[in-house]
């Protein structure tokens, strides 16, 4: 397969790079890059602190063909507009399209005429930088029914679409290259259901316990998105424990008690 690649901007328009008559030789995503500081502790050892996510930068090599030195010098005017640094969009690649990339460009590129040919360049690269660190699937779980993403070893009696109805134990996937957590990329649980004065929601995988100390009836909608449950758009942090809900990589089992009559969603995207 031929190597192409996407760029969705954020206005909605997108282009194929073949279609402006770009040969994209290189798209090369690396590993996630990691670092930690370290401090003497004592004569003979060292404290590490946590691992953070540091910048992942992806060069695309790619030349251009035109049909004139005009053309030549209108596609360098499109490619100053399409790779623009002051706004992130996304690329795909055609290798993987269920991935898409947040990027922005970084620092300047040259466009050259290649051996002072008005018809072809030299090698363009562009150092996109990965906006938030990681890739992520086109699709959240809730659409994934027909269009399960190659590469994530979901196991077959966990496949999303994750949404239950009165089940009070419940098993999701999370695949990708990290956990889900609450203060970073995290999942959505939206909960619709009779609650007479307290629901809890446990992890069961992470041990960590959500309970809302609130009635709900199912017309209501509960969102709990990273660390802020939400009721029907109010923000209702100061009527529970003060607990969030973090998703190891791969199953996790969840438990839900206090409520009747209810449906319960869980939605993310896959990070890589």
């Amino acid at each position: 397969m031929e190597l192409d690649i996407q760029v969705i901007q954020q206005d909605g328009s997108n282009y194929w790079l073949s279609d402006l008559g770009i040969q994209v030789e290189k798209f090369s995503p690396p590993a996630p890059t990691f670092t930690r500081t370290y401090t003497p502790v004592g004569k003979y050892n060292v404290a590490s602190s946590e691992t953070h996510t540091s910048e992942r930068k992806i060069p695309l090599v790619f030349d251009v063909k035109t049909i004139d030195s005009v053309d030549q010098e209108l596609m360098r005017l499109k490619l100053f507009d399409l790779f623009r640094g002051y706004e992130d969009f996304y690329v795909v690649s055609s290798v993987i399209p269920s991935i898409r990339w947040p990027v922005h460009a970084d620092d300047g590129f040259n466009i050259e005429p290649y051996e002072a040919s008005p018809i072809m360049t030299e090698d363009i690269t562009v150092n996109l930088v990965v906006t938030g660190g990681f890739g992520e699937t086109i699709n959240t779980t809730a659409n994934m029914k027909n269009n399960i993403p190659l590469g994530f070893d979901i196991p077959f009696a966990c496949l999303p679409p994750y949404r239950f109805t009165n089940q009070s134990d419940v098993k999701v996937f999370v695949g990708g290259s990290i956990p889900l957590l609450a203060d970073g990329k995290t999942a959505t649980l939206t909960f619709h259901g009779d609650v007479a004065s307290q629901l809890s929601i446990t992890n069961k995988t992470t041990g960590q316990v959500f309970q809302l100390n609130q009635a709900l009836k199912k017309s209501q909608t509960l969102i709990l998105y990273g660390m802020v449950p939400v009721v029907d758009g109010v923000n209702v942090y100061s009527k529970g424990n003060h607990a969030y809900l973090d998703y190891v990589k791969g199953i996790n089992e969840l438990l839900v008690a206090g409520a009747t009559n209810y449906d319960l969603e869980f939605d993310t995207r896959y990070y890589v």
